[in-house]
Formats: structure tokens, sequence, C-alpha cells
């Protein structure tokens, strides 16, 4: 054959094969027209089902995200894909059963109860088992050998209409993650089908495999039966009940402040009852949110196991990162939780059990149901949070052996972001984490967070200023308009008390406090002072008279608590750390280095006499107080801090913050002193100071005094 012809007929050879490749391949992704696509839908319907559910309140709870369509007198639906005459697919119902009313499937106006059949292991689905078949209606015959292209079938309501919506199948690139997960992302919920209408698969979640195992029939997937979870819910309620306990907290009762004084609702009780997690035989991890001021009044823990006597324990240490404390138990107990130390990440759609543990006063009830973890979020150094359905978020949560995956435990924020009057609610986290905590208790503990004696528990940092806080007019004066948010936030120093820290390294009234820089806060601690009930107006000692007798408790004291939010702020930050203290002064941004030290005592912390012959309570003149009333120091005088009513101390006409500065004629200069002056006596002569004016107030005694001990503890009166 001629060379030439040779070389042209393998052109032309070679030409073509491209062509037709394309040919080919324009022929495979040709799309499906309309009209075909609405044959695909016709030819589906018959196997696409409408599962139904009714929900109800139980024990007048709402089920979570139920309660409008128990308004509305409906139930709540989802797609389901007839497998077989009496079984089938749908998306996981992970309502609790307490919540269900009725469960059935509809089709073609139709319905029929079911019951759940199994479980799917890895897959958001389940199977339901219908009472009858459903006339009608059609199982799904799959080939996994149908070829493409394929459409996606999806069954739902759109625009309140009940509708087959059918597209092209097309799948992402393939993802890979950090944890080794391969995926190619899609859509989730529908059916899968050749231009045909021939089922190829069903699909419940958004990641498919990269390969063709997403092919096939449901009925082929792993499942746990009913039966089967029911016995894991049955050993799981046994389990619980010995490792997740009730714990009784006892606190002492609060100190009585006035009503500007630096509280919350939460730190008035003397009581709570709370979940805890049994560690091991003896710790307990018991799950409470409570602050400094709180958990220094912590006198009692006592936990309560499923069976026999209560359990005493004592407090070990706080956690510095998460809303709890250890507490160690006085007699061991058996059935300690077996903490999981795996990426819970692996747990993401797997079959999972959850409890959900409620402490109603002294009762303690649990709800176990099945459920999952759909997903994650990235938090708190790059933690990740699992996320679950909302009735499933204070659950714990376990895997089908009974080791516990995730718990619901707070984050406890930092001072620097914590915000006044609020806390971080339990997040369901994973208890790897917890675990690396556990194991490393030392560096993991707030050691500022502890109980505390009745004469500490009041005891505050101490810097030795006092702020007056800033508005638009004096930011603009003091030139720190920009530096404090135009006076939002700073605070002018009006006074620095002599010998304090804050005198020690020069501070100087009239400079600008900024901010707080501190070991180990992610933020800087904005100065702010809050107003007290006489900021700005004077006390009205003239009209001190006119209050009744049974009021005296509420009167608020005429200078501002030494709680504020500052005070408050560097005493959780923990005596002994170390900060910084940022001024403007001269013009410039002025720092300087200070300790976290406790405050001389103060008016709550002032040594007390309680006199019951004369119905009265004096105190010490503390700092604050021998500034406010202009005295100095060592200048005589007892404070009255609390008058009983009907008492001589009322009927005489003393009152509330008066100072008492000589008795029978002798000087008075501390509670000690005014103990001894009023023993054994049968009729006393006080002088009494209202701010500047003096009297004299002469109260007889029906027989001699003999007063208790003084006491020393910054107790109520």
């Amino acid at each position: 054959m001629d060379k030439r012809v040779l070389i042209s007929m393998l052109l032309v050879m070679l030409l073509a094969c491209p062509i037709l490749a394309d040919e080919k391949e324009k022929d495979e992704e040709k799309p499906v027209e309309p009209a075909d696509q609405v044959k695909i839908a016709q030819a589906v319907a018959p196997s696409l089902l409408r599962v139904e559910y009714t929900v109800k309140f139980d024990k007048g709870e709402a089920p979570p995200g139920g309660e409008r369509a128990i308004r509305e007198e409906r139930a709540l639906e989802q797609t389901g894909f007839l497998l077989s005459p009496k079984v089938v697919l749908t998306r996981d119902i992970t309502t609790h059963p307490r919540f269900i009313k009725r469960l059935f499937v509809s089709f073609a106006g139709r319905q029929v109860e079911a019951v759940p059949k199994a479980y799917i292991k890895g897959r958001q689905a389940m199977l339901l088992e219908l009472a009858q078949p459903l006339t009608g209606a059609k199982p799904l015959i799959f080939d996994v050998k149908a070829e493409s292209p394929y459409q996606v079938v999806h069954y739902g309501r759109y625009d309140t209409t009940l509708t087959k919506r059918v597209w092209p199948l097309k799948l992402s690139s393939v993802y890979t993650t950090e944890t080794n997960r391969r995926y190619r992302a899609g859509p989730s919920g529908c059916l899968v089908v050749d231009k045909e209408g021939k089922p190829v698969a069903v699909s419940m979640d958004s990641e498919w495999p990269i390969d063709d195992s997403w092919k096939g029939s449901p009925l082929n997937w792993p499942t746990i039966s009913s039966g089967e979870m029911n016995k894991a819910l049955t050993d799981l309620e046994a389990a619980a009940g010995k490792n997740l306990l009730r714990v009784t907290l006892n606190f002492r009762s609060p100190k009585k402040r006035d009503t500007d004084g630096y509280s919350r609702r939460e730190e008035n009780r003397t009581e709570h009852n709370t979940t805890g997690v049994l560690v091991d035989k003896n710790k307990i991890l018991v799950l409470a949110n409570i602050s400094p001021k709180v958990t220094a009044r912590l006198e009692r823990i006592t936990v309560h196991p499923p069976t026999g006597e209560p359990v005493a324990a004592k407090f070990k240490c706080t956690l510095k990162d998460y809303g709890g404390f250890i507490a160690t138990l006085d007699k061991p107990l058996g059935g300690a939780v077996t903490l999981s130390t795996t990426d819970t990440r692996k747990y993401q759609n797997q079959l999972l059990l959850s409890a959900k543990i409620i402490i109603q006063g002294k009762k303690r009830v649990a709800y176990l149901a099945h459920n999952r973890i759909t997903s994650y979020d990235l938090g708190w150094k790059r933690h990740k949070y699992p996320e679950v359905s909302w009735s499933a978020r204070s659950s714990f949560f376990f895997d089908i052996d009974g080791t516990l995956v995730a718990m619901p435990i707070a984050r406890r924020e930092k001072v620097s972001v914590k915000e006044r009057g609020g806390s971080t609610g339990a997040m369901l986290t994973a208890t790897s984490y917890l675990v690396e905590v556990l194991g490393d208790l030392d560096a993991n503990i707030d050691k500022a967070n502890i109980p505390l004696t009745e004469a500490e528990e009041s005891r505050l940092a101490w810097m030795g200023v006092e702020l007056q806080g800033l508005n638009k007019e004096l930011a603009r004066i003091n030139n720190v308009s920009d530096l404090t948010n135009d006076g939002a936030t700073g605070a002018l120093v009006s006074y620095v008390y002599p010998g304090s820290p804050a005198d020690r390294l020069g501070i100087e009234a009239g400079v600008v406090m900024l901010r707080i820089h501190a070991e180990d806060q992610p933020k800087p601690i904005e100065v702010r002072v809050e107003s007290y009930g006489f900021a700005g107006r004077a006390f009205p000692w003239d009209r001190l008279d006119q209050v009744p007798e049974q009021y005296f408790d509420r009167i608020p004291r005429p200078w501002p608590s030494r709680e504020n939010l500052l005070t408050r702020a560097l005493t959780d930050l923990g005596f002994g750390k170390k900060y910084q203290a940022e001024f403007f002064s001269g013009g410039k941004i002025v720092k300087k280095d200070f300790e976290v030290i406790v405050s001389p005592p103060h008016y709550d912390t002032a040594k007390r006499h309680k006199s019951k012959p004369l119905g009265l309570t004096v105190r010490n003149l503390t700092y604050e107080l021998q500034r406010y009333f202009q005295k100095k120091p060592g200048e005589a005088g007892v404070i009255i801090s609390k008058i009983e009513p009907g008492s001589k101390a009322s009927v005489s006409g003393l009152k509330p913050y008066e100072i008492i500065t000589h008795v029978n004629g002798k000087e008075v200069a501390n509670v000690k002193e005014f103990e001894e002056l009023i023993k054994d006596q049968a009729e006393l002569q006080l002088l009494v100071k209202r701010m500047t004016r003096g009297r004299t107030v002469k109260i007889k005694l029906p027989e001699p005094t003999t007063a208790p001990a003084a006491t020393t503890k910054p107790a109520e009166d």
C-alpha cells in the first residue's frame, strides 16, 4: 500500500475517534427533558409516602419544636420511602417517645399506623413497620446496574403543596478532612433513579461515598432493631442511675446587703440541687457553674445514690474552664462512668443513646432515648462542639456500649469576657476534652474559686482608689473620648488612700483609669463604675427620723459599696495574681504593675458587737467610713449597723448609720471598747452623731447588762 495512503487513513481514524467519543459523552450528559422528568415523578409516585406524627405535652412540658403544631392541630411530617409492603424508610425521628401521640404513614389519602422497626447505623434514618400494607403503594426495587445520567427525586411541601421535584444528580468534588474522612457532597432525603425512573439508591445524608457504595437498597444497610434499642436504653437507665446522680449543695445564708449592692439572684440561694457525674468510685464531677462569691459560702455537699443512704462529699477543686467542681466522696460508690477519649467527630451520624437528667427540687427524673450528632461547631480554643437536635442539647450522650461521649457542661468564662448578670449555659461538650482536664487537675483548676470561712467570705481586692464614672463631657474634658468609647468606659480617680498600693505606685487623684490587663485573660477588663443609691445626691439625714422602724433594714447605705464591678473582677482573678492597670495621665497612657491583694477591713468585714438588751449592733469605723464621715484614723466612734424594731435602741430614737462616740462620758474607739463600756450598766448616756450634728441619748436598762463576747465574724447583723 502506498505510504501516503496509509498515513492519510491513520489521520482520518485518529480524528474520528475523539469525535465518536465526544458524541458518546454528549449523549450520556444529554439532559433529561422536562416531559421525561414528569414521567419519572409519576413512575416513582406509588413509592413516595408521607410519615406523619402528632405530638403532645407531657407533664406540662411542650415537645421541643412542636408547640406550634399542637396549637395549629396538625401533624408533623417528613418523606417516607416504601421498601417492602410493610417497611418504610424515613429520616430518624429523634423526638422523645413521650411527646409522640400517634405515628402513621399516609398515601393517597389513606393512613396506616406505624411503629419503629429498626434504626440505621451511620445514617440519619430509621425503618418503620406498617400495621398493614397501604393499598396502591408500590415498594421500590433497586437496580445498582442502572446507568447514568441519574435523576434526583424529592418529595415534600413547596408553598404548602405536596410536590415531587426532579432534577439531575450532580455530585461535588471530593472532600478529605483532617480526620481522614472522604466524601462527596450531594442531596439528602431523596430518591436517585436513572433516566427511565428506575430506582438506584436512597440518600438520607448530604455526605456521599466517593465510590459507588451509595447505590442499592437501604434494606441492606446495617441496623439496630427496635428490640435491641429498647434493651440498650434499659441498660443505660440502670447505669445512669448510678453515675448521673443528684447532688445537693448547701450554702451559708448570704450577707444582707443594701439594694445597690453588687449581687445576683443565684448568689442568694442557700440550697441547690444539680447533677453530678461519678467519674470514679471516690470522685464526682458536680455540674454547677457557680462564681467564687457563691462557692465561698459552700458548706455541705451531699450525693444521692439510687439506693442506700446519701453520701457526704468534700470539695476538692473548681475547674478553671468548665462549670463544675470536683468533690471526693466520704464513702466509695460503684458504677462510675467511662469517659470516651475518642475524637467526637468519629461519632457523626452514628446511633447514640441520650439521657436527659432533670433535677426537680429533690427529685431526679431521667428520660432515655436514641439520638445522633449531626454536625459540629468550632468554638472556644478550636474545640469541636457537637450539634444535635434542639431537644437533646441538655442531654448526656452515650455510645451503644454505655461509654459517655458528650455531656452538657457550661464553659466558665474568664473575668474579662464575662457579662455582669449573665452566665454561659451548658453546651454539649466532648468528654475527650474533660478527660484531659481531669488527668491534669493541677493545671486546670481555679484556685480563687473555693469555699471560705464566714470571716473570709466578704474579703475583696484592694487598689486603694475611689472612682467616679465618666460621661461624654468628662471624657472630653480629660481628653480620653477616643480611649473610653466616648465616656462609656473608664473612670476618674477621685481619691487615693494614703499607704495603699495605688499611693505607693504614685497614682494621684485626677488621672483616668482606663482598663486592667491581667494574666491569662483574653481581653482587657474595661473599667466601669456603676451608680449607687445616693450617687450624685445627698443622703437624707434630716429625714431619717421619719423612717418607720420596720423599714430600717431597707435604708440604702449612704456610701458606695466596696463590692463593685472593679473589686469583684479583681477578687475573682484571685489573690496573688499580677495585673497592669492602665491610666491616662499627663497626656499619655501610663501602665502600673499591681498584684491582687486583700483590702483592709471594710464595712462588710468589720468587727461587730450585738447587744441584745439594747437591740442594736455596732461596727468599727473602717477606712471608707472614715473618709465618708471625714474622720481621722483612730478618731472615736462605732457605727450603728442594725436596730431591732421595738427595742430600747429604737424607742430611744437611735437610727442606722449614726455614730456613737461616747458612752457615759468616755470615748469609744471600737466595738471592743463599746462592749466593755455598756457592761453592767443600769443607765447609758450615749453621745451620738448624725453626720456633723450631735446629741445625747439616754437609755435606762432594767438590770445590769452582761453582753456576750464581741464577734469578729463579718456575718449579717
